[in-house]
């Protein structure tokens, strides 16, 4: 089956794999490891980003992202995959991860994780791996029981990329057991 990308999306396609033989492969030999840009050059790579309409990809416009659709999305990563100094987890220079759960919040939720995030002030990671879960949910052991107005979480959290840099954790425990994964609840 032949596919040919919407003109929007072929456009986009042309601005980053542009991007990508200018900017960034030229830097491949000076920073061979991608998990740690040096800040100055990061910086630069994140203001040309920004420049280009490339941040917070899947971030409604709404909250300061570019609210680009899947395809948009995978266009960007499938170009910004042709250089080995991004690296596939993790913010890269496309600005911070705005996992979906931070755009459910509550407003004053917003204020307090979403918003530092989106403005680059804060980092959050994703905790939801567990040392016999992995990333399967349905395994997690990890519990939040309630306590007067607040919770107490129990468990072990690993491999939680970027959690050494991150300010909060978006952490996944079981509330009730009875519903199974349904039963698991994003603090």
């Amino acid at each position: 089956m032949d596919f040919e990308l919407p003109e929007e999306a072929a456009m986009l396609q042309k601005t980053v794999r542009r991007f990508v033989q200018e900017e960034l492969i030229p830097l491949e030999k000076q920073v061979p490891e991608a998990e740690d840009l040096p800040a100055d050059i990061k910086t630069r790579l994140e203001q040309k980003a920004k420049d280009l309409g490339l941040w917070l990809l899947d971030v409604p416009q709404e909250f300061g992202g570019a609210g680009l659709s899947c395809l948009m999305i995978c266009v960007i990563y499938e170009e910004a995959s042709k250089s080995v100094l991004l690296p596939f987890r993790g913010p890269g220079i496309f600005g911070p991860r705005v996992g979906p759960i931070l755009l459910s919040c509550n407003d004053a939720q917003k204020e307090k994780y979403l918003f530092p995030i989106v403005r680059g002030e804060k980092r959050a990671c994703f905790a939801m791996s567990e040392p016999n879960a992995g990333s399967d949910a349905a395994s997690i052991r990890t519990t939040a029981v309630k306590d007067g107005d607040s919770y107490i979480i129990n468990g072990m959290k690993t491999w939680i990329s970027g959690a050494s840099k991150s300010d909060f954790a978006q952490v996944f425990a079981v509330t009730d057991h009875s519903k199974g994964v349904k039963g698991i609840t994003c603090f």
